[in-house]
């Protein structure tokens, strides 16, 4: 990570591998340590030393020169259920580099709210494609919400090796558990209650037994293969292109009708840990 200043009027070197940066004195003031630093110790006329590793102190100087921005998020449809907003690629830190942030944060006494919880906004948008480490991380340094909002996107406990999920603590894993087995439950239990012709609404005289059977046959089959992750009411969407629902209106119509139903429902289940009654 290369760090660049326009308007330097201070110097600090890494010691470690004995590499010099032009930096703005101010810009050290972001840093709580550096404040109290130059207020014990008076104001160093050129240069301040630190004992780290050149990589470090650049990323250290872009947070306090340049604070990171949240990720740029754009909405998804109304369809997708998780996540609910895509985040940019290109205006996330990539989560290699995390650990050393919040670290240097840490220890040189960053804002919370310009640097640390900018920074969690990252690490959260790391989440869809990284679930497992982005919640062990954030476990970690006790950033709950992160890791809250994480736990939608993790896999059935399951499918993971052992190597993958021992950092996590026992008690999180166990909420993590209860949740996927709540969401599973609860959208069972409403794809298998919800019918394509409720007590008779919107009943096609012509196909009303073929439809109702191609619902039943596919809510069935699907029944048994719900896991936390699975989108019920996508999978069932199929039908509308299925004959004879395709070719008839009444049935399409009410195909759609049922499905928005279903999605509405399972939207109401709980999608993370701090959702679940205690």
């Amino acid at each position: 990570m290369s760090f660049q200043c326009s308007n330097a009027d201070f110097y600090v070197r890494s010691v470690q591998d004995n590499e010099i940066f032009m930096v703005r004195r101010q810009a050290l003031y972001n840093s709580e340590v550096f404040r109290d630093m130059f207020t014990c110790c008076g104001e160093f006329e050129e240069i301040l030393e630190l004992h780290e590793s050149a990589d470090n102190l650049s990323a250290l100087l872009n947070l306090l020169h340049h604070p990171p921005q949240p990720p740029t998020q754009l909405k998804r449809d109304n369809f997708n259920l998780i996540p609910k907003v895509w985040n940019d690629p290109k205006t996330v830190i990539p989560l290699p580099l995390l650990p050393s942030l919040f670290e240097l944060a840490d220890k040189y006494a960053l804002p919370s709210d310009s640097v640390t919880e900018v920074l969690g906004e990252h690490l959260l948008a790391n989440a869809p494609e990284e679930p497992v480490a982005v919640y062990v991380f954030a476990l970690s340094q006790g950033l709950h919400r992160v890791a809250s909002k994480t736990s939608q996107f993790l896999q059935p406990m399951a499918n993971y090796r052992l190597e993958e999920v021992k950092m996590i603590p026992v008690e999180a894993y166990h909420r993590v558990v209860q949740l996927q087995d709540t969401r599973v439950k609860a959208m069972r239990k409403h794809l298998l209650s919800e019918e394509i012709f409720p007590h008779g609404y919107g009943y096609c005289p012509s196909h009303s037994r073929e439809t109702t059977q191609l619902w039943h046959s596919k809510r069935m089959s699907l029944a048994v293969k719900v896991e936390t992750l699975t989108d019920v009411a996508g999978e069932m969407e199929i039908i509308a292109y299925q004959e004879p629902v395709q070719s008839c209106a009444v049935c399409r119509k009410a195909c759609v009708a049922a499905v928005e139903m279903l999605r509405y429902k399972c939207r109401k289940i709980p999608r993370t840990v701090d959702k679940l009654s205690s």
